[in-house]
């Protein structure tokens, strides 16, 4: 690997420099609390992991064994987390927000969101997105040989209501933000959630959301694919494949013959994944629809000429 030269260097200090400087003037306006920055972090960790514990917290932080015990035992005094025991094995312990924890968190999350606003409320979108994108850039950068070493993508089969509520944010965030859907495509979509779910799969990379694939059974021979997506921050780790793999691969030990699944012309990536694992567009109708001209396609997948 090439060294840097002299002025990447500096120019690194510099910008390094700058960011101190601005990130301290964030965290004096948002984090004004009794809490330190390490808490905060270890509350954030503790409401984001369904399956928290004292070792993830140890593994995820960087943090000392001795330090967490003590945080978590101060959490527990102020009321601030609770404790389950796992039911498979009683040496382990999940942790848990309590109602005045969510409150805590909540609030925190409030105020770090309101700060980012009046840190941006003078900056254009068209830069806003410029920045957003320079800062995805220094992360996968900065985070590359980490994810091609220890970066593993976890698929889970179940799911909260915390996770639909996180894959609903995600689908909006997706369509509506990037593709002009209108306000009617949210409501579609949470009408969705109203069907019989036989399964949903949550990816996740390093604990954080990196995916969802579902399953509506549509007939007793046909399963229907729902709320395939990937997060921005996870793409190019085989996420997708992972999901989709792992759907088929569940279909197949069901003795479903068929799988179908509806979307759009404009989502290119998705449709090459499609394609990819044999899926066949099978129907396409042009529609005025979320307030959109869209091209709607019906698309299909039989699993006895799949192997086994």
């Amino acid at each position: 690997m090439p060294q840097p030269n002299l002025s990447i260097i500096k120019g690194i200090r510099k910008f390094n420099h700058f960011y101190f400087n601005y990130q301290s003037l964030f965290n004096q306006h948002v984090y004004d609390d009794s809490l330190s920055l390490t808490e905060i972090r270890m509350l954030y960790e503790i409401n984001k992991i369904n399956t928290c514990t004292a070792r993830v917290l140890q593994e995820q932080l960087k943090l000392d064994k001795g330090y967490v015990s003590r945080v978590l035992k101060s959490f527990e005094n102020k009321n601030i987390i609770y404790k389950e025991k796992c039911e498979n094995d009683s040496r382990v312990f999940f942790l848990h927000l309590t109602s005045e924890g969510k409150d805590i968190y909540q609030s925190l999350e409030n105020k770090a969101n309101q700060q980012v606003m009046k840190l941006f409320e003078d900056i254009s979108l068209r830069d806003q997105q410029k920045l957003l994108e320079s800062m995805v850039t220094i992360e996968n950068i900065l985070t590359k040989q980490h994810n091609e070493d220890e970066s593993v993508v976890t698929i889970r089969d179940h799911y909260t209501d915390d996770d639909k509520e996180i894959m609903i944010e995600k689908q909006r965030e997706f369509f509506i933000d990037n593709y002009g859907f209108d306000e009617k495509f949210l409501e579609y979509l949470r009408s969705t959630f109203e069907a019989e779910i036989e399964k949903i799969w949550i990816a996740e990379v390093d604990w954080e959301f990196a995916g969802c694939i579902g399953l509506v059974k549509k007939d007793d021979k046909t399963a229907q694919l729902r709320w395939f997506i990937v997060d921005t921050s996870a793409r190019g780790k085989g996420v997708g494949t992972k999901l989709i793999q792992t759907l088929i691969n569940y279909c197949q030990k069901t003795q479903y013959e068929k799988i179908s699944l509806e979307t759009v012309s404009q989502l290119k990536t998705a449709r090459r994944l499609y394609s990819k694992f044999g899926f066949e567009l099978t129907k396409a109708n042009e529609q005025f629809m979320w307030g959109l001209d869209l091209v709607e396609e019906h698309w299909e997948l039989k699993l006895d000429n799949l192997p086994r």
